[in-house]
């Protein structure tokens, strides 16, 4: 059980909630020496775990949404330092993927836990930024820049289907050559997808084929708009298999895009321009801890 602990705080996620006290009544009881950062600006999340690693801290908790995880996660990558999630924001994503509780208190626990274990997870690059989730091309890149902050603080994670709706409207079939392993394809798609995790928000609802943790990265374009072509992404959510008219589906470890017309890029809910983009996998890269049994997959 970490003994020193360090606490990334982004203010602006979430919901107002008394979260000093809830995590104090967690690790108070344990004997657990914890301190805390507040973060005002984009990069702060980072620059603050790097101190606290560099002043010995044994591990860094993220409390707030995938974008605070994200900037946490760029701090500990690459060593021997984890760092833990305690949910906070509108989606939190990577939690739902490792299994861990939204209920802060449930979350706060794990840290304390003699039995939860560091799972080395992968991540991804284009080139110069890292992402844990995935990259998003076309509808999917328009969705996040469509779900600003006011439309988060309205309607929560409903925010993201409430774009996503108003992207439908703008967003034309896009023609991509795809490279994957230096295979070329062709297709054409609504959106494209560079997936490291496959969570859409649901705990359990993970397209069987992607995983954190099996070093590869998975291409996913999702062919039109049409009922069919959603129906086929909920199929592969479900498990059950894909009529290749509607999806396709490739996995690699170095993926190259291109399309006409350009469309717009996203990487884990921040906006990355437009295309041509590329990517590659970093495999095990990133230790986090997780609940025993989220050890393994």
């Amino acid at each position: 059980m970490a003994k020193k602990v360090h606490i990334v705080i982004n203010p602006a996620s979430g919901q107002p909630q008394p979260i000093l006290n809830q995590i104090n009544d967690v690790f108070y009881p344990a004997g657990v020496q914890w301190s805390v950062s507040i973060t005002l600006k984009s990069g702060d999340a980072t620059r603050f775990a790097k101190q606290a690693i560099a002043e010995g801290a044994d591990l860094v908790c993220s409390y707030g949404g995938d974008g605070t995880v994200m900037e946490v996660a760029q701090a500990v990558q690459g060593g021997d330092v984890p760092m833990a999630i305690l949910p906070g924001g509108t989606a939190n994503l990577m939690s739902v993927e490792l299994g861990i509780p939204k209920d802060l208190s449930k979350a706060a626990q794990i840290v304390i836990d003699p039995n939860s274990v560091v799972r080395r997870v992968d991540m991804g690059q284009t080139g110069a930024q890292l992402f844990m989730l995935r990259v998003g091309i076309g509808l999917a890149g328009e969705k996040v820049k469509l779900a600003d902050r006011e439309l988060k603080d309205k309607w929560g994670i409903l925010a993201y289907s409430i774009a996503g709706l108003k992207a439908l409207q703008t967003v034309p079939i896009a023609k991509y050559w795809i490279t994957v392993d230096g295979v070329e394809y062709e297709t054409e798609g609504k959106t494209c997808l560079i997936d490291n995790a496959g969570n859409i928000g649901l705990q359990g609802m993970t397209p069987t084929k992607v995983s954190v943790s099996d070093g590869l990265l998975d291409v996913i374009v999702v062919r039109d708009a049409s009922v069919g072509s959603l129906l086929a992404v909920g199929g592969a959510v479900l498990g059950r298999d894909v009529n290749p008219a509607a999806m396709k589906h490739w996995q690699g470890g170095e993926i190259t895009i291109e399309c006409d017309p350009p469309q717009t890029v996203q990487g884990d809910g921040e906006n990355w321009g437009e295309t041509p983009t590329s990517a590659k996998a970093l495999p095990g890269v990133l230790p986090i801890l997780v609940p025993p049994d989220e050890q393994k997959e």
